[in-house]
């Protein structure tokens, strides 16, 4: 790599690590390419010139974040033995990821509601967020099937249904877990969480 393209990706990596801050301290929708400028000492022109737009910026820290929480979940569902374990370890390393560093599931939700406008991201940003986000997919897939074959869940599981509800219902939980927002009523994170997860893995395992 020539010194021109390392000192480009250091300059890149540095305005995606002001944007993630952003998004930790002032939230995914309250942070504009101004805001981002402003942070990472550059102007909003210069961003232009790394990043295709700000929905290329927010993805690409979410990319970021997947890829290291996916290594995460990974070592943790080792120490599971059924795919009913695996998946309990899987969620509750989701839960425990979100906890420290909860700008991440924001931006998941972020894009499970705004939806991905190919138009404002560059091919290569879009083939990183498609390799790592089918990776994640496969690897629940794996641990569902495995679920299903040694017999911890049910048999009737369509499991591509049963991956897609799981992880917009998870997502959606985890952040009502980790709001400060009103609602009608209070509970503890983890009590929250857990809560779910044993409504949810009930309804999936083997009886």
């Amino acid at each position: 790599m020539s010194r021109r393209k390392i000192e480009h990706k250091a300059r890149q990596q540095f305005i995606l690590e002001a944007a993630r801050q952003l998004y930790f301290t002032k939230g995914v929708e309250n942070a504009n390419m101004d805001d981002i400028a402003l942070a990472s000492e550059y102007t909003r022109r210069t961003l232009y010139s790394y990043f295709k737009s700000r929905d290329e910026i927010s993805l690409m820290v979410l990319i970021e974040d997947l890829k290291k929480r996916w290594a995460k979940q990974k070592e943790e569902i080792t120490k599971g033995n059924s795919g009913l374990d695996k998946i309990i370890i899987w969620s509750k390393s989701l839960f425990q990821y979100s906890l420290d560093f909860p700008h991440s599931i924001r931006l998941q939700l972020y894009w499970d509601l705004k939806g991905l406008d190919i138009n404002n991201i560059s091919d290569d940003t879009f083939e990183s967020f498609e390799k790592i986000n089918n990776e994640l997919a496969d690897g629940l897939r794996e641990i569902f099937l495995l679920g299903v074959n040694d017999g911890s869940l049910r048999a009737d599981l369509e499991v591509d249904i049963c991956i897609s509800q799981f992880l917009y219902s998870i997502r959606a939980i985890i952040n009502r877990a980790l709001s400060q927002t009103y609602s009608f009523a209070q509970f503890e994170k983890e009590k929250y969480f857990n809560h779910y997860l044993d409504m949810y893995t009930r309804g999936i395992r083997n009886n």
